[in-house]
C-alpha cells in the first residue's frame, strides 16, 4: 500500500471512529509545524514556504476525500 492509501485510510478511519462533537483536522502536523516555522523566523514567511505548500496540500486532497466521501453517501 503506497503512502497516499495509507493517508486516505487513515483520514476514513479518523472520520469513523471520531466524536460528532471532536473537531478533527488530519492536516494539523502540517499547521503545527507552518505556525513553529513562523516562531522561529520572526514572522518572515518566505523562510517558510516549503511549509506553507504542504499544508496547502494537505487541505486540497482532505477537502477532496471530503467531498468524494459525501458523494458516496460515506460521510
Amino acid at each position: 500500500m503506497n503512502m497516499q492509501n495509507t493517508q486516505n485510510s487513515d483520514i476514513s478511519q479518523s472520520f469513523r471512529e471520531k466524536k460528532s462533537s471532536k473537531f478533527l483536522d488530519p492536516c494539523q502536523k502540517e499547521s503545527i509545524n507552518s505556525m513553529k516555522c513562523l516562531d522561529k523566523n520572526n514572522y518572515d514567511k518566505g523562510k517558510c514556504k516549503d511549509l506553507f505548500i504542504l499544508y496547502r496540500e494537505c487541505k486540497k486532497k482532505w477537502l477532496e476525500k471530503r467531498r468524494e466521501l459525501r458523494r458516496k453517501g460515506s460521510l
